[in-house]
């Protein structure tokens, strides 16, 4: 059976204290979780309720699907996140190019500058967050672990990616196929 072009996932990371998420708590102790939350979402228990109270990751209140990730295979062409990450740098070098030129003709002082650029800045990345669920992750810029159980699962299924220091360095991620 050959993979999927591009799959739609949830997940809740487990991580430890030893990882560059360095949550707070061991790694035996994100090991049984991880188990513990798995059998859970095996059991059919509210996946998107299971994100909001256990990730690591960086779940925003008002956003309705949190850690929802699309992914598109390896070898496939089509639009991704990395190329939305280069238009937003081309806006802030835009921006940035603009100030320059209003300080160097001495319309805007430095430290108004600053504080423009400073702001634009978290528009951006207020942006970015917000199309990161719509836009497909290109499958290697993500770590290999989520990526082969992500396309390794069918529609519905839930597996989990377990910790490793090369593929999945962050901790554990379980993770659920929506699409």
């Amino acid at each position: 059976m050959s993979e999927p072009d591009c799959i739609e996932i949830q997940h809740v990371l487990v991580s430890f204290k030893e990882t560059p998420v360095a949550a707070d708590r061991t790694r035996e102790e994100a090991e049984a979780l991880a188990a513990q939350l798995l059998e859970r979402a095996k059991g059919g228990d509210d996946f998107t309720a299971m994100v909001r109270e256990f990730s690591d990751d960086p779940v925003h209140e008002e956003d309705p699907s949190p850690g929802v990730y699309k992914m598109i295979n390896t070898g496939v062409d089509g639009s991704d996140f990395g190329q939305v990450i280069s238009e937003l740098n081309g806006r802030a070098a835009e921006k940035e190019a603009e100030l320059t030129k209003k300080i160097e003709e001495g319309d805007m002082a430095v430290d108004e500058a600053q504080t423009v650029m400073q702001d634009f800045v978290e528009e951006l990345q207020a942006e970015a967050a917000k199309r990161q669920g719509d836009t497909p992750h290109p499958r290697a810029a993500m770590v290999a672990a989520f990526g082969d159980v992500g396309f390794s699962l069918a529609e519905g299924e839930v597996g989990i990616a377990s910790f490793d220091e090369e593929k999945s360095p962050f901790g554990w991620h379980i993770i659920k196929r929506l699409a």
